[in-house]
């Protein structure tokens, strides 16, 4: 189907989601050139909730800078990553309402203050521990932090490499990250050693080019999204393969 109902109102959706927890299974579209956030029902045809002011940039309570992801936590709270003119982490309530902000403006490419950002980009939250681990691209490292906002720790992720999305999957095997111009797929544990990588730069099948999101559906198969090549690919699990090297699906609370 097609939502071409709201082709007016939208401008640059960069990402889409619906929380695990959620057994009514809102849609969420995160609109960083309107910088807002719209909560539609599941079947988009009700336009639910605009979270942000539309077409207004900034950074306090009711205003966003080019958001770019989301991440849910099981008591509904969201945290979204704010973004690619803002340089902070923002933490919502589950009915949407601000609950908390953190983040300062950091030099780009050579930041090592922790809650410094130059271009807050994937994120993602453990539903264990209520950690959140924070792409701060620019400054090629992951930020973490516990849902207040409290710094933790963080880690490299390499010269030269964009991180573009985090995913912790549901078995919390470690953090997976979705990288740019060394085109990987990169597993680290919680505290950031490195576990494993595969991938590499291209537009044939099995390449990638500029990967700015993925998932993982309920039988293990991975999609993966390129801007660079304009397409999404799915890979399914080898027979056989070491499940420490699949990305394993995400939680599905609210489809049980």
């Amino acid at each position: 189907e097609e939502w071409t109902q709201w082709d007016d109102m939208l401008r640059r959706p960069h990402s889409i989601y619906i929380s695990p927890w959620d057994e009514e299974k809102h849609v969420w579209i995160v609109d960083d050139h309107n910088h807002v956030l719209y909560k539609f029902t599941n079947d988009g045809s009700q336009l639910v909730q605009t979270i942000g002011t539309k077409g207004e940039q900034g950074a306090d309570e009711s205003h966003f800078n080019r958001p770019t992801f989301m991440t849910f936590l099981p008591d509904g709270s969201m945290f979204v990553s704010d973004g690619y003119n803002g340089n902070r982490v923002v933490k919502l309530d589950r009915d949407g309402a601000f609950v908390t902000a953190w983040g300062e403006l950091g030099e780009r490419g050579t930041e090592t203050r922790p809650n410094y950002f130059n271009t807050v980009h994937g994120i993602a939250a453990d539903p264990e521990t209520g950690y959140v681990y924070v792409s701060d691209r620019s400054n090629r490292r992951i930020q973490v932090f516990d849902e207040n906002g409290t710094f933790i720790r963080q880690w490299p992720v390499g010269q030269g490499t964009n991180l573009q999305f985090l995913i912790v999957p549901a078995d919390r095997s470690g953090v997976w990250g979705f990288t740019d111009r060394v085109s990987k797929v990169v597993k680290w544990d919680f505290e950031g050693h490195l576990l494993y990588s595969w991938g590499v730069l291209g537009d044939i099948p099995g390449t990638f080019l500029n990967m700015h999101g993925a998932s993982v559906d309920q039988e293990g198969n991975l999609y993966t999204a390129e801007v660079g090549n304009g397409r999404v690919q799915k890979f399914r699990p080898r027979a056989g393969a070491n499940p420490e090297f699949l990305v394993s699906p995400p939680v599905y609370a609210a489809w049980q």
